[in-house]
């Protein structure tokens, strides 16, 4: 039988990875700038601050759960030098983005969706289950961006939208309600160059 303190760990995991994603979407925005492609920089940029919001939601989460405050920086340590050695051109850092977003959408939030259900967590199933839909979003963006990339043509000067219930995010026209949360436009914040 699953335990509690699976579903904290399975919350803690979750937080530790979306930070990382977060600081590394960051160094992949400076490095797609750099090399002249504004508007990978900005997906990149848009898709660290959804990344913040999934640390937040499984935040809460925990600390509901758990009935105890947590102190992000106790657990959470990023290595920037390690960080720092995974950019690589754009194009390979689309692709790693790939990578970890197919993974948390596939595997692990599937993985920790169902501890939480078997444990009757309904916080937890549900901070999860936003991120994974979120992530999915992100995938296709990445991998749409990557195909652009590739056949060297690219969108110029498209709004960027984050919801800021659940990391998703829209490329060009606000939505009147989030696609994956159901909220409201007035949710969304658009992400600056």
């Amino acid at each position: 039988m699953i335990q509690i303190s699976i579903i904290l760990e399975n919350l803690k995991e979750a937080i530790i990875g979306e930070s990382t994603a977060k600081a590394k979407y960051q160094l992949f925005a400076l490095k797609a700038k750099e090399e002249g492609h504004a508007e990978i920089a900005h997906l990149f940029k848009a898709i660290s601050f959804a990344e913040e919001i999934h640390v937040k939601n499984h935040i809460k989460a925990f600390e509901k759960i758990s009935d105890s405050k947590i102190n992000l920086g106790e657990f959470v340590k990023i290595d920037e030098i390690e960080l720092q050695k995974k950019v690589k051109d754009t194009r390979n850092n689309l692709i790693q983005a790939i990578a970890g977003e197919t993974y948390e959408f596939r595997k692990m939030y599937k993985s920790f969706m169902k501890n939480a259900k078997k444990m009757n967590t309904y916080l937890a199933e549900f901070s999860f289950n936003l991120a994974r839909n979120a992530e999915n979003v992100h995938r296709k963006l990445y991998i749409d961006y990557l195909k652009m990339l590739d056949d060297n043509r690219m969108c110029e000067n498209e709004d960027i939208y984050v919801c800021k219930i659940c990391g998703n995010v829209e490329i060009g026209k606000l939505p009147s309600t989030c696609r994956i949360c159901d909220h409201d436009k007035k949710f969304f914040k658009k992400i600056e160059r």
